[in-house]
């Protein structure tokens, strides 16, 4: 869990995008209210670098929180057989809540994909070819591949037996 968290390529499972979220409003809280008290304390003191080392940490956060968040959900969609383009569908409001909804509920393809392996390690189902071929006959009547294989030896109606 968690294999190159600022890369873009690969699949992340559902749990991995959720908790992924979590770590990143966590994080990203902690350190913008940081960043926000370090601001107010350098202003509060009439220093200059104070709210200037405020401003520049929480702009590091931001950029940061967005590029791992970008990550994680392009890592999503990889794993639910979409391009990573799609998360710019997050940059439209109400758009951007069923997207949300959809990489946190959809479940991943199944098998390898074209952005990697599976991330549960499952692979697709594939139906085994048949050796055994049945055919019923209900009635004792000849279905049409069997009348015209084998000929018959009955006589035809009308027929006289000899």
């Amino acid at each position: 869990m968690f294999k190159a968290p600022f890369s873009f390529d690969g699949r992340i499972r559902r749990i991995e995008y959720f908790l992924s979220a979590v770590i990143s409003s966590v994080f990203g809280g902690i350190a913008m209210a940081l960043g926000v008290g370090t601001m107010f304390l350098g202003a509060a003191s009439n220093s200059a670098g104070g709210f200037g080392f405020g401003v520049l940490i929480g702009f590091v956060v931001l950029i940061a929180d967005a590029w791992f968040g970008l990550a994680q959900g392009v890592k999503r969609l990889h794993d639910v057989d979409k391009s990573g383009w799609f998360i710019l569908l997050g940059l439209i409001p109400l758009i951007n809540i069923i997207l949300g909804l959809y990489m946190l509920f959809a479940d991943g393809t199944v098998g390898p994909n074209q952005y990697g392996p599976d991330p549960k390690n499952r692979m697709p189902y594939q139906q085994q070819p048949s050796s055994i071929n049945v055919t019923v006959n209900v009635g004792g009547e000849k279905t049409a591949s069997q009348a015209s294989q084998a000929p018959s030896s009955a006589p035809a109606e009308g027929e006289e037996v000899k």
